[in-house]
């Protein structure tokens, strides 16, 4: 399995980041390219612990939301389309600075 620790990974990741243009149509869900990569960076400052904000788990979450994990985790195949998410990590502002989210 990728991960980013690996000095390979990361620097694919980083590529595939800087190719991304304002222009580009969506083919993940409904955001936009900004709203995206500001959803990846709410994500991944969670992940992290650099975000100061606690996640709050819905009850059918704490029921069916390891399992549910597992199974999206579980090998290398991309994500499933259009997957909800939680309130807290929906990017509201439709437009923005593609190049600082970049960073």
């Amino acid at each position: 399995m990728k991960t980013i620790f690996d000095k390979n990974t990361r620097d694919q990741l980083v590529e595939r980041i800087e190719q991304i243009r304002k222009e580009q149509k969506a083919i993940w869900g409904k955001m936009n390219v900004v709203q995206m990569l500001r959803h990846n960076t709410y994500w991944n400052g969670w992940i992290l612990g650099t975000q100061d904000h606690t996640y709050k788990q819905a009850f059918i979450g704490k029921l069916f939301g390891k399992m549910a994990l597992k199974r999206m985790i579980k090998d290398d195949r991309p994500l499933d389309r259009n997957i909800p998410i939680s309130d807290q990590f929906k990017v509201q502002t439709i437009d923005g600075d593609l190049e600082s989210e970049k960073l």
